[in-house]
């Protein structure tokens, strides 16, 4: 059982687990991207196996009740995975509080090397024994054969310790850019929304739509900031992002949105070129509307 609004690494493995006859569930979502808890308590039973849910949305930045879904799954005999890969090193995360069995980060979200991640398993990979993917070796328990990747695991646990040193401060810092960020694009353009819960978010992600004008198209005028229209894993779909259209949005606002994601090296210099250029670009392209119409 996962949410919709899940990475398409968790969809897409809950898509092949379906080819084999497993049933998969969805978990639904209300217009902030927040897993309904009542829902969860409603649909998992004794017959699911598995439950997983995003510690927080790579898109909209919605961090979800992890501890209370667990709590539900494992009343019913379920285990429970998070795929934190967005939310660890920005956000205190506690394995125990969660109440997580299983739990993935990837090294490159958190300024780490790329190529590297981590997967904790309660109690560790000799008493919850694991199936392995792949054959051929004896490393890492017998969960995962091939020679270790010494460097990228030495770059994620100096990622790390630097992120459970700087984080809290990080996270304020960043917050503040982004909230400064998003008041000053709604100043200019009241008409831009945003999107996710906005109380309960990622301290660097921003969603934002600009009606009237396509994402791709504002991107193009832009080429001096690095944003996107959703996941970097779906770069290249004709569809909107399944993350928006699971919250609520029509397809036409869906196809306007931006992901905007600020981190340790952005700069209040930084915030006020991107609302500069954003604010050029959309008023421009408005106007080349008008103009066509």
């Amino acid at each position: 059982m996962v949410s919709p609004i899940e990475h398409k690494s968790v969809l897409d493995a809950g898509k092949h687990l379906a080819t084999l006859g497993y049933e998969i569930a969805f978990l639904p979502v209300d217009g902030k991207g927040t897993v309904d808890v009542q829902a969860a308590a409603n649909l998992i039973d004794d017959a699911t196996l598995l439950v997983s849910v995003q510690t927080a949305n790579n898109e909209i930045g919605t961090i979800q009740p992890i501890a209370e879904i667990a709590a539900i799954a494992h009343a019913r005999g379920a285990v429970v995975h998070s795929d934190a890969a967005q939310a660890v090193g920005k956000i205190g995360l506690d394995v125990t509080k969660l109440g997580v069995d299983l739990l993935s980060i990837s090294g490159h979200k958190l300024y780490g090397p790329k190529g590297v991640g981590a997967l904790y398993v309660r109690g560790g990979a000799t008493t919850k024994k694991l199936a392995p993917l792949f054959h051929g070796g004896d490393q890492e328990r017998g969960l995962r054969p091939g020679t270790l990747n010494v460097p990228g695991i030495v770059g994620l646990g100096q990622a790390c310790a630097l992120c459970a040193t700087e984080m809290i401060d990080e996270a304020a810092r960043v917050s503040r850019l982004r909230d400064d960020l998003e008041k000053n694009l709604l100043a200019a353009m009241p008409q831009v929304r945003r999107n996710g819960n906005l109380t309960n978010r990622l301290p660097g992600n921003s969603s934002l739509t600009f009606p009237g004008v396509e994402a791709d198209a504002l991107l193009m005028n832009v080429p001096e900031l690095a944003l996107s229209t959703g996941s970097a894993c779906t770069s290249g779909a004709p569809d909107p992002s399944h993350v928006l259209t699971a919250i609520g949005l029509p397809r036409d606002l869906a196809l306007s949105t931006v992901r905007v994601g600020l981190g340790r090296f952005n700069s209040e210099s930084d915030v006020r070129t991107a609302v500069s250029l954003l604010s050029q670009a959309y008023e421009r392209l408005r106007n080349e509307d008008l103009l066509r119409a």
